[in-house]
């Protein structure tokens, strides 16, 4: 049994492509993280006032974007056991609020070419 080489589309990276810059979009690209991190720059957030700034997100996906993104650093769970219930906010880390320029730069480029979404 012989071993082939891979091909170029085998590759996990593109060729000449900044491997991370490559990790950023993949992040950024997954779908309700760029507005779950948005919604968290101003202040720190509740999970039910996420979950009302992300139209259309579940209850689990966002549970599981917010738990993704506090694993690479960029949401902070705080836990406020000594309220009664236990007050739990999640808030942008200094890596996440690094992103507001793209973040403004990304408003201003979809006002002038994206057609705004009409909800049902």
């Amino acid at each position: 049994m012989t071993q082939s080489t891979p091909t170029q589309h085998e590759h996990s990276s593109t060729p000449n492509m900044c491997p991370h810059y490559e990790a950023a979009m993949e992040l950024l690209a997954k779908r309700w993280t760029g507005l779950i991190l948005t919604t968290l720059l101003d202040e720190p957030a509740r999970f039910s006032s996420i979950s009302n700034s992300v139209d259309g997100i579940s209850d689990r996906m966002l549970s599981q974007r917010l738990v993704e993104l506090e694993e690479i650093g960029m949401v902070e769970r705080k836990v406020d056991s000594t309220q009664r219930p236990v007050l739990v906010e999640y808030a942008s880390t200094q890596m996440a609020r690094e992103l507001a320029p793209v973040f403004n730069a990304l408003q201003h480029w979809a006002e002038k070419w994206m057609p705004a979404r009409v909800n049902d």
